[in-house]
């Protein structure tokens, strides 16, 4: 199968298209005008951007499916709407222009009718979700919990807060989380293009474990071979209003209020799709630290 893939030098998107032409499939990967990044091997590299509609009807000519992972966490309120709104909805004119029938498209956890108003970042990637789901495309949606690989994603960012001996958690760190290996995500969307049984369906992506936010502290100290981290819960309200400031600082410093907001909701994850029809039994934390 002919495919392109958005996002492809993005750390999801090499992954996912890596496995797409691993598995046999003739391999695109947008890349915007003047990156430096480079796409996987065995994955062609062809220019655009999902802001540009007519950059994505040239790339996606000639193709089979497209698979759209292109998203913002940050950025000004314009280029929210612009990449997570925009960028979905782009992609659906272009693949109904090109003739192309199938498209993938990664949502996220959270990304809810109840949680849109609360970030703009829920809000834009809800938008760009009823894009796709309201379109007249073979389309299948993934909803991933945290994505991670051994020294990326976003368990790096939590690796980060045990470099010193305390730790300083927000709120009471009971929030759940069930943070996935990229390397599943990236099986995931192999099999549903194989599988046209996943067209007009949504799969919740995540691990075998949920854990607390404390008990994933310690688990991954333990995974990295560091000593159990004395953790501190400072008051979600008073993280917030530091996230004032902090979210004028450069990352790795950087605290936006609605990353807290988005933090503290959690990601748990109906696994019952990604077992029975995408047949994937999720690898656990210490499994996917060890490939």
């Amino acid at each position: 199968m002919r495919v392109l893939v958005t996002g492809a030098t993005g750390y999801v998107g090499r992954e996912v298209a890596a496995a797409l032409a691993e598995a046999g499939n003739e391999t695109r990967g947008l890349v915007r005008p003047g990156s430096t990044s480079p796409v996987p091997a065995g994955v062609t590299p062809v220019t655009g951007d999902v802001t540009d509609l007519a950059s994505l009807k040239a790339a996606a000519h000639g193709v089979d499916a497209i698979v759209n992972l292109v998203a913002i966490l940050d950025g000004s309120d314009a280029e929210f709407e612009a990449v997570n709104a925009g960028g979905p909805r782009n992609v659906v004119a272009a693949a109904e222009s090109a003739g192309v029938r199938r498209l993938l498209h990664m949502s996220a956890a959270g990304v809810t009718e109840r949680n849109a108003p609360r970030t703009r970042y829920w809000r834009t990637k809800l938008a760009g979700k009823h894009e796709v789901m309201e379109s007249s495309l073979d389309w299948t949606v993934f909803e991933p919990s945290f994505v991670f690989g051994k020294g990326g994603g976003a368990l790096k960012t939590f690796e980060g807060l045990l470099r010193p001996p305390v730790v300083a958690v927000i709120g009471d760190g009971r929030y759940r989380h069930q943070p996935v290996w990229i390397g599943d995500v990236a099986r995931a969307y192999v099999v549903a293009l194989e599988r046209p049984e996943t067209i007009g369906k949504r799969y919740e992506l995540g691990g075998p474990q949920v854990f607390e936010f404390d008990e994933l502290l310690d688990d991954l100290a333990r995974i990295t071979g560091r000593p159990p981290r004395r953790k501190i819960h400072v008051p979600v309200g008073l993280m917030m209003a530091q996230a004032t400031v902090l979210s004028h600082f450069p990352p790795p410093l950087k605290v936006t209020r609605e990353q807290i907001e988005m933090l503290i909701e959690g990601t748990e994850c109906d696994l019952t799709g990604m077992r029975e029809d995408l047949r994937i039994e999720p690898a656990s934390l210490v499994e996917a630290y060890t490939k």
